[in-house]
């Protein structure tokens, strides 16, 4: 077949003077670019999606098993926003603001869950949770948590944590039988929940049964070793039995696998200030209290440390912290005011001692101070 060959094409002047135009504007403009005249345009990164409600749980969910509480509970928060709807997140943040000791913020938490699903069995166990952890041996508190628990328990026969959580309830209430009964039934329902474990352990540990309860502990830790909890327990049950060196030892893991723990920090001074080391007691108080700086058991136990080493100084700033934090301990209001007793300063002793003979009539060491403080 034949092709014919295309003509050669003429350029037209008007074509040429236009190119011409064009490349003179760019060199222009590279040249003003060059001295810094005028900026490059800035495209900025492309948007990313906004993550999902789940998506975020997921990853929430991945930090608590990375014991990383506090990077849980934030990311647990951001789900709570992006789905009010939803529970879990709810709980998930109440459970581990209870496990941080911030007992009326995880009962709050765990009270807009039930507000959500008042019928979901994992909402009641984690007010329930909340409860009892904040009782402290208030038998209506401990009423309550027994409650909600037993409702839990009713909607759900088959959630091990409710089992669990009824069975530490019922171990806070004297009632130690049952307490053991209950937390033997969460293990059988989910051997693998380091709750069910690790308040079968604390049943036990109330039951005077120590090897058993040693073992359930280390249970726990096993299941879940980034968790500081079950070793802090565990030092509570080797303190009962004067096992002191075991019980340092517990506490410190307890720091270690979860250092933002102002809790397990303050259990680590505690055992310090029983065995008489009052110099490390101090400095770990003092760590308690700059991780979580509205922590209010250790401020109170630091102005007991300084009072003990006669350190007054020291000990009425962190005396008056408990108290502007909420604290009512009547002995943080008389220390207090003999702790300026004691540097000569009556004037400033005298209100102190007085607020605690207003918490309680009897509280001698408040009268003794005032004896050394006349009112002129």
């Amino acid at each position: 077949m034949y092709i014919r060959t295309p003509k050669k094409r003429r350029s037209s002047p008007m074509r040429v003077l236009v190119l011409l135009a064009l490349v003179a504007a760019g060199g222009y403009f590279l040249s003003l670019l060059y001295r810094g005249e005028i900026q490059p345009i800035q495209i900025g990164p492309t948007p990313t999606p906004t993550p999902s409600a789940d998506e975020v749980m997921t990853e929430a969910y991945a930090q608590y098993l990375e014991g990383d509480l506090d990077e849980a509970m934030a990311g647990y928060r951001q789900a709570t926003a992006l789905d009010p709807t939803d529970p879990m997140p709810y709980v998930w943040w109440s459970y581990l603001l209870t496990l941080r000791k911030r007992t009326a913020e995880a009962i709050d938490k765990a009270r807009q869950a039930v507000g959500i699903a008042p019928d979901r069995s994992e909402a009641l166990a984690a007010l329930c949770l909340a409860l009892d952890w904040d009782a402290e041996g208030d038998q209506a508190k401990l009423q309550e948590a027994l409650s909600t628990c037993l409702s839990a328990v009713d909607l759900d026969p088959g959630y091990a944590e409710a089992h669990a959580y009824l069975a530490e309830v019922y171990a806070d209430l004297g009632q130690t039988s049952q307490a053991v009964e209950e937390a033997r039934l969460a293990v059988s329902l989910n051997d693998s929940s380091v709750y069910a474990h690790r308040i079968l352990g604390y049943a036990l540990a109330r039951q005077r049964k120590y090897r058993e309860a040693v073992t359930e502990y280390q249970r726990a830790s096993q299941l879940h070793p980034r968790l500081a909890q079950p070793y802090i327990d565990l030092g509570h049950l080797h303190m009962s039995y004067n096992r002191y060196k075991d019980a340092l030892a517990a506490y410190e893991k307890a720091t270690v696998v979860d250092p933002n723990n102002a809790y397990a920090f303050d259990a680590l001074g505690w055992a310090y200030f029983q065995v008489g080391n009052h110099q490390r007691a101090a400095v770990a108080f003092q760590k308690a209290t700059e991780v979580d700086p509205s922590y209010i058991p250790a401020y109170g136990r630091l102005g007991l440390t300084y009072y003990v080493l006669r350190n007054y100084e020291e000990a009425i700033p962190a005396f008056k912290k408990a108290i502007e934090l909420g604290s009512s301990k009547v002995e943080y209001f008389y220390e207090l005011g003999l702790s300026y007793v004691y540097l000569g300063r009556c004037d400033e002793a005298r209100p102190w001692l007085l607020k605690a003979i207003e918490i309680d009539p009897n509280a001698s060491p408040a009268w003794e101070g005032l004896d050394l403080c006349p009112e002129k």
